[in-house]
């Protein structure tokens, strides 16, 4: 009986999250996405813990390591540039690349404030790096599809 009971509960607990698990099979990362997401996780913490003058040399990994997933990044095409007709898609591309080329040269000052433990400057560029990458998703990542 205890068994059956524990193989009904452990059912129970998965059955919700079986339809999930077969969607994220359905949909595959592209390279781009999982370098986005690698410098995203970064950038999350960076925001947490960037008025942490004590945490400053982890900082400063976050930030290379925002500086190197930024710079494969833009080595790659975002999937949205399929979507747009032939006579668009260079001048897609060529945008994409320039706002990348942006966002790797505001980390400059941002890791120079945090070298000067300069936090509060920090904190300020971090929130223009915010910006840039709320734009950058806007005009260049392919919207999510509806979740049904």
């Amino acid at each position: 009986m205890k068994k059956f009971l524990t193989l009904f509960l452990a059912l129970a607990v998965l059955l919700p999250a079986l339809p999930s698990l077969r969607a994220a099979d359905d949909k595959k990362e592209t390279e781009l996405e999982t370098t986005m997401g690698k410098m995203n996780g970064a950038f999350r913490k960076l925001r947490r813990q960037v008025l942490d003058a004590s945490k400053n040399a982890e900082s400063l990994e976050l930030v290379a390591s925002m500086r190197a997933a930024s710079v494969k990044s833009t080595e790659l095409i975002p999937a949205l540039a399929a979507d747009k007709p032939e006579a668009e898609r260079a001048a897609f591309v060529a945008g994409y690349k320039k706002q990348m080329q942006e966002f790797m040269a505001a980390l400059a000052p941002l890791e120079a404030a945090l070298k000067a433990n300069n936090n509060a400057e920090a904190e300020k560029l971090v929130a223009g790096l915010g910006a840039m990458q709320k734009k950058g998703h806007k005009e260049y990542k392919k919207p999510d599809e509806k979740k049904s």
